[in-house]
């Protein structure tokens, strides 16, 4: 057995505690103790958005469906760890040898537990939502990834608040579980791995009332775009097949295509905007997120 191995069998060297999309989650953190505290201070800085008051009282009953989920992750040497090419999102066990692949695989096993628990529950759209600092308005940019969202959110993030750069959930009453995880961030200078960036370090923070979605766009980012962002109104068929496949678990909530065309005529129907520049979006962000609730 290694130093490692053993280790992990010992228990965690750290947890950080989080709640994310309305999940508690414990981040069991384990390898050998120094590699440990270094992912532990790495953790905490680019989570602090989601950190979960430890004294807070929480289910660990695995028969609750609101019970802790549990994603582990461990710093090792490259002759401990298994081919990075056997790694899957939806393990719930990450180990690397490289602290940024490993943050990035980090933040997205905690996307995917998440998902998982709130599945058939709530309106899970993949989009970067932005709120108004007092009202909670808020307004979801929906898209496929690496399509603009992380860069919609580090642009026009800093006037207003950061709910999420990945995944909106919405319940029934039109209000939002926050999910403001690390800005996973393309760099020209790294090959195959994205910088997971603290929101606070980016001037992002998290909505001190509660957020409620107040409209929806869909994006489609152009770089030959020219000129101001091109806006189309989409009617309510249009709108439920453009954010279908941009959503999780869809099928699994009750009546979603009702929930769905619900949605969309209380928040004024979804818009399709073309552009090129996520700074060219702001009037449009300022507009739905200065709008009154329709909830």
């Amino acid at each position: 057995m290694t130093t490692a191995d053993a280790q992990r069998d010992q228990g965690p060297v750290a947890v950080v505690p989080l709640h994310v999309l309305g999940t508690d989650v414990d981040l069991r953190l384990g390898g050998v103790e120094e590699d440990a505290r270094t992912l532990e201070e790495a953790v905490r800085e680019r989570w602090h958005l989601c950190l979960r008051d430890p004294d807070r009282a929480v289910s660990r009953d695995p028969d609750d469906p609101d019970h802790v989920r549990v994603v582990e992750a461990a710093l090792m040497s490259d002759d401990q760890v298994e081919s990075s090419s056997a790694w899957d999102r939806g393990e719930t066990d990450v180990r690397d040898s490289d602290l940024r692949r490993l943050l990035q695989r980090l933040t997205q096993s905690v996307t995917f537990s998440v998902i998982g628990a709130r599945s058939g529950e709530l309106l899970m759209l993949h989009a970067a939502a932005l709120a108004h600092p007092e009202t909670g308005a808020a307004a979801a940019f929906v898209a496929p990834g690496n399509t603009g969202k992380t860069t919609l959110c580090r642009t026009l993030g800093p006037a207003l608040t950061y709910v999420s750069d990945e995944t909106l959930g919405v319940r029934r009453d039109g209000t939002i579980t926050p999910y403001p995880k690390p800005l996973s961030t393309r760099r020209p200078d790294w090959v195959g791995v994205k910088d997971e960036q603290a929101p606070g370090e980016l001037g992002l923070r998290s909505p001190a009332v509660e957020p409620w979605l107040a409209g929806i766009v869909l994006l489609r980012r152009e770089t030959e775009h020219e000129g101001p962002p091109q806006i189309e109104e989409l009617d309510t068929l249009d709108a439920v097949m453009a954010l279908t496949p941009e959503s999780s678990a869809f099928m699994k909530t009750e009546g979603p295509l009702r929930w769905l065309a619900d949605v969309l005529e209380r928040t004024g129907g979804a818009r399709a905007v073309e552009y090129a520049e996520a700074a060219d979006l702001a009037p449009l962000a300022e507009e739905i997120c200065g709008r009154g609730s329709p909830w």
